[in-house]
């Protein structure tokens, strides 16, 4: 989800297999959600199709890619100062969230005749915790999360990087001190001061303090040149596709109890997938533009698919689901990525365009 400026080959082309993974993570993502929007009312009321956590590990390999390309773009020839970061993280990420979150809660309030701010406004805000609307937003306020402490750790003239790895392997403290301790509520806590130290500390089941660790020691070894990370398989978009298919399905398999060692399997899995990512490349063609097509309207689609797939739905059910469940669940993806292109091409893009050329003059006239 975050910005893929940076992450370039040392000829400065963009790693085309992050790109893809970006676009094939997302997609991991609708699948799941539409999978699951199916079975309930007023829809088909069972899903079609056995996908076990395919939306976490997507957001899994998401966050990886975070790690990497906030390392590599913070790290890079120019290094950033803590304004430009935050001024570049908040351009790229907030404005296009907002209309979604606007969006969406509009929509939501049209189609239920309901109306409760309180989730939409704490989405607006990446308020770390309490129910948000769109609840997709909850990846973004972990990254942002980790953009606070990176930049108050790293962009200073000392940095502080053991307090940063204490941060990255906190959930493995905190989920050890939950289970010896005999203490439940570490990991689902009733009080607002404890929900806060656990969001920020643990995160959730997922542990995604460990997969930004992952990125960003990835990223370093990417700045470092160091072989392990250098580029060495062709085929990118085939091999980037097929390894996070075959990943998912591994985990999805043999992964089905909340524990501990799920969040180390994600982790191991979804680093694994990156790595292939960094170290492969691809000739220009289809498969190269269909990858980065996917890539850069990410971000989009992972906002927008939730509404684009319950109008589907609403549709579908007024006209009493005509088609297969399965068949829907497939066509309401490639619509609802379809969808997620468009308002890339034709909302996010114009949005950060204009906020960029905005912040140049403001720059200029100070």
């Amino acid at each position: 989800m975050t910005d893929i400026e940076g992450a370039r080959s040392p000829k400065g082309g963009i790693v085309p297999g992050i790109q893809y993974l970006r676009g094939f993570a997302a997609i991991l993502v609708v699948i799941w959600h539409v999978n699951w929007l199916v079975s309930l009312p007023p829809s088909y009321g069972e899903s079609p199709f056995l996908l076990a956590e395919t939306g976490l590990f997507g957001v899994a390999i998401f966050f990886v890619i975070s790690g990497f390309i906030i390392t590599i773009v913070s790290f890079g020839p120019i290094r950033s100062t803590l304004a430009e970061f935050f001024l570049r993280r908040f351009v790229r990420i907030i404005p296009f969230m907002w209309v979604c979150v606007i969006g969406y809660n509009l929509l939501s309030l049209a189609g239920s005749g309901k109306l409760d701010p309180l989730p939409g406004l704490r989405a607006l805000a990446l308020w770390p915790i309490g129910e948000l609307r769109p609840y997709v937003v909850w990846t973004l306020r972990h990254e942002f999360i980790f953009y606070i402490l990176f930049a108050l750790t790293m962009l200073r003239p000392r940095p502080r990087l053991s307090l940063l790895v204490a941060w990255f392997l906190a959930p493995l403290a905190w989920y050890a001190a939950a289970r010896l301790l005999a203490w439940p509520e570490l990991l689902h806590p009733e009080s607002t001061g404890l929900a806060l130290a656990t969001v920020v500390g643990y995160g959730n089941i997922m542990m995604p303090n460990l997969q930004f660790g992952m990125g960003f020691a990835l990223g370093l070894l990417w700045l470092k040149g160091h072989p392990l990370v250098r580029s060495r398989y062709p085929a990118a978009f085939l091999l980037t596709v097929a390894a996070a298919t075959l990943a998912t399905v591994i985990v999805g398999a043999t992964l089905s109890e909340d524990n501990g060692l799920r969040a180390l399997w994600w982790t191991l899995f979804a680093t694994i997938v990156v790595w292939l990512g960094i170290v492969s490349t691809e000739k220009p063609g289809p498969l190269h533009s269909i990858g980065m097509l996917l890539g850069d309207a990410s971000y989009s689609i992972y906002l927008t698919h939730a509404a684009a797939a319950i109008v589907l739905i609403q549709l579908s059910a007024r006209l009493h689901n005509p088609l297969p469940s399965a068949l829907f669940v497939i066509l309401a993806v490639v619509c609802s990525v379809l969808a997620g292109i468009l308002i890339h091409w034709y909302v996010e893009q114009p949005l950060i365009g204009y906020c960029r050329r905005l912040g140049r003059r403001r720059s200029i006239v100070a």
